[in-house]
């Protein structure tokens, strides 16, 4: 009898979690075959930090804002087919990949993560001081990026971690795999996209990981943890093959939510290239419990194979008196067991299904990624997981369900992506299309139309469509797009999002500082907190009461003084590590914590102290010099950018008036200001 103690289970949120243990992560790539956007960001996005979050979705996304600026790179691939049909609008900066395949779709369900490594000193304490080091998590899943996916569904996932080389010089048994399966990723775009994120990550296992092959597939007794995905025109069955897997005898057992519907020819390439001693496969249902497969494909798996199921425990919603009346969770995980009484157990878990396009290699079908992986040490029983169905199915479907079930289909292959910089909307048609397209916002409200061409450059929108763009956005990231084939959605790619008005703009100039002047990621996750959850409960902003202050000297100015050095070391210390878009955003965006922002609220305060207000621009006159002279090349490359800071800066000169001193104020002026400005030299270092 099978038995739900002998099957590994954990939630896969808090595998994540358990696999970064902590760590500050520095880059990320997620791909998916299905994809929500609105679920990604606010249910899984925040594992990625070691803070606590608001339970109001609003706040979460402020929060999670801040929380991204400590992210160098992060980017999503996904299916350009694969928008879930109640998916909510991405709404957050990152970068986002919709992809097409030539044959098959884009399916792998795959977590990269760049960690900074914490590296102990010889008495076992963190050091801050030496040389830093960082890891890889590499995660493959069977779930998309999707409410089912990670909330729902009954899923598979497997985690490694590499590390650099200066830390284990251990080889990589996976490390070529790994590098096949980031090339296709690339591959699966276009030629012209910018991989910023994977590109960090094809880096990290080129140079920081140990070169040269194993001579062998086993190691110690056990065979080497290696990744599938249809890599050197290899099947499934091939792949298992050349891994030396047909030396032994094997029970085999697989869960696979979709099948063939004709015939089951994937099933017989496994025991015909292994040596198979007895097969038992997963019976997928709907939530009714009747079977999902056709006639044809369930009688000739049960020519080879036994139907079996899962024990319920597995598949209830909970272990109370009412989970027997709840309706089962649905099995959406891809496992190959490979077991043995006295041997070993092998898992291959990942995005493959026991199909056709899902088990051959990547330039015949899908793009596909599994782990392979020795789980004997793991002390789990050697007993089957399946148990044999106590009798024959009787009812079945006539078309078998496919990924593809529930999603937006696209007719014409189209991209659209929006510059906050220059707001300009643009599009890309991938393989051409006849006749002109529709875009409406998600109500229906026509936005206008786009003649496309026969190109896979990008073009542009036109002006009335692109000013449409600017509110639309705000709220949502989607466009309704119809055609004479018929009628879809797609995800909107946003670009340089550090000019996109912020969500958060209520803040007046005083908080602005207090905001800088935080040190923590929770003690800025607080502070939003405070100040949106204000508004959500439906006290404005503006009428909370003031920051507490003593009205002194003192308090008015060294706050700001304060306020700005954190402004410049943080913006120095992004250019110094080559985060350009996050000192970018602080120093030149429109987001609600950016200096213009700061600069703008200060003017509009109708009882502004003149000479905070002349301190707090002569502040701002001198970060963007210090900026300018220390990093000449990232002023340039701003280009236009510069141009809103630059014409609010032109504004201190008349803030000179409103102070009213009486008599010699010029001169006063240009000797206060030349002083102001000078760079502080310290003693050690003056003539």
């Amino acid at each position: 009898m099978s038995d739900a103690a002998d099957i590994p289970r954990k939630v896969l949120s808090g595998a994540l979690s358990e696999a970064i243990e902590g760590r500050i992560v520095r880059a990320a790539v997620f791909t998916t075959f299905t994809f929500d956007p609105g679920f990604f960001e606010l249910n899984i996005l925040p594992f990625l930090f070691d803070q606590s979050f608001s339970q109001v979705d609003k706040v979460k996304r402020i929060q999670l804002e801040d929380a991204m600026r400590g992210l160098d790179h992060l980017a999503v691939y996904y299916d350009r087919s694969g928008l879930s049909q109640d998916a909510e609008p991405a709404l957050l900066d990152y970068e986002r990949h919709d992809v097409r395949r030539p044959n098959g779709v884009f399916h792998p369900k795959v977590i990269m993560l760049l960690v900074d490594e914490p590296v102990e000193d010889e008495l076992g304490e963190q050091d801050g001081y030496g040389e830093s080091y960082q890891s890889l998590i590499v995660g493959i899943a069977s779930a998309n990026l999707t409410r089912s996916g990670w909330w729902e569904n009954v899923e598979c996932a497997h985690f490694e971690v590499i590390s650099d080389r200066d830390l284990d010089r251990s080889r990589v048994s996976f490390r070529s795999d790994l590098l096949s399966l980031i090339r296709q990723i690339r591959e699966s775009a276009p030629r012209d996209e910018d991989h910023v994120a994977l590109d960090t990550i094809h880096e990290f296992v080129l140079s920081r990981t140990e070169k040269g092959r194993f001579q062998s597939s086993r190691g110690a007794g056990a065979w080497r943890t290696r990744i599938f995905a249809g890599q050197k025109r290899q099947s499934l069955a091939e792949f298992l093959s050349s891994a030396r897997l047909d030396t032994e005898e094997w029970n085999l057992e697989i869960l696979s939510p979709f099948f063939d519907a004709e015939g089951a020819a994937p099933l017989r390439a496994l025991e015909e290239a292994l040596p198979i001693r007895e097969t038992r496969v997963l019976l997928p249902r709907d939530a009714d419990g009747a079977p999902t497969v056709t006639e044809s494909c369930y009688e000739a798996i049960a020519a080879r194979a036994q139907w079996s199921e899962l024990p319920t425990e597995i598949t209830s919603r909970g272990r109370n008196d009412q989970a027997d009346r709840v309706t089962p969770r649905r099995v959406h995980a891809k496992v190959y067991r490979l077991w043995q009484r006295r041997g070993r157990d092998l898992l291959i878990v990942g995005s493959a299904n026991l199909t056709s396009p899902g088990t051959s290699h990547a330039a015949a079908g899908n793009l596909e990624a599994c782990f392979l992986v020795d789980a004997t040490d793991e002390g789990y029983p050697r007993r089957w997981w399946l148990e044999p169905l106590d009798r024959e199915a009787e009812a079945f479907v006539d078309v078998g369900p496919d990924e593809s079930d529930g999603l937006d289909q696209t007719v014409v292959h189209v991209s659209f992506r929006f510059d906050w910089k220059t707001q300009h909307l643009s599009y890309r048609i991938d393989g051409g299309a006849e006749g002109p397209i529709e875009l409406y916002d998600t109500t229906g409200r026509a936005l206008g139309r786009i003649d496309p061409i026969n190109t896979d450059d990008w073009s542009d929108c036109g002006k009335g469509v692109s000013a449409e763009m600017v509110e639309l956005l705000k709220s949502t990231s989607f466009l309704l797009l119809r055609h004479t084939r018929g009628e879809w959605r797609a995800l909107v790619r946003e670009e340089n999002m550090a000019f996109k008005p912020s969500r958060l703009q209520d803040l007046s100039a005083a908080e602005i500082l207090e905001y800088w002047s935080l040190l923590s990621p929770n003690q800025r996750a607080s502070f939003i907190e405070l100040h949106v959850g204000g508004a959500l409960d439906g006290l404005p902003v503006h009428e909370r009461e003031k920051l507490d202050s003593r009205d002194t000297l003192f308090d008015r100015f060294a706050g700001i003084y304060h306020a700005f050095g954190c402004l410049e070391r943080y913006v120095c210390a992004a250019l110094e590590d080559g985060r350009t878009a996050e000192a970018e955003a602080r120093l030149l965006g429109s987001q609600y914590d950016s200096l213009p922002v700061l600069l703008e609220k200060s003017l509009d305060q109708d009882d502004a102290d003149p000479v905070a207000l002349y301190v707090t621009f002569l502040c701002a006159r001198l970060i963007r010099k210090t900026a300018e002279q220390q990093f000449p090349d990232f002023i340039v490359e701003a280009g236009s950018a510069t141009h809103t800071l630059d014409d609010l800066l032109v504004t201190s000169d008349r803030l000179r008036d409103s102070i009213g001193l009486d008599g010699g104020e010029d001169a006063f002026f240009e000797w206060f200001e030349e002083a102001f400005l000078m760079p502080a030299v310290p003693p050690e270092d003056r003539p």
